[in-house]
């Protein structure tokens, strides 16, 4: 489906990629390339995975959450 990395803020962000990728099935040095279609913060619901067919959810950290409110105190200051 994807991995999850940390942006430059330390809020996790879900890279989703188009197509899944078995995880053990290569070291990492010798990955493929992978088309990312999305790089998330915010919830999405139904990411299905291409290979097994399972479906999660992904829903923001607490990190993600605290940013989110600052920037809406910041833009009603402004």
């Amino acid at each position: 489906m994807g991995m999850v990395v940390r942006n430059g803020s330390g809020v996790r962000q879900l890279v989703l990629y188009r197509e899944a990728i078995w995880a053990d099935a290569v070291r990492p040095d010798e990955a493929e390339e992978v088309d990312v279609m999305a790089v998330v913060e915010g919830y999405v619901a139904d990411v299905r995975c291409s290979i097994c067919g399972s479906v999660r959810t992904w829903v923001p950290g607490e990190e993600a959450m605290r940013k989110l409110l600052e920037g809406a105190k910041v833009g009603r200051q402004g």
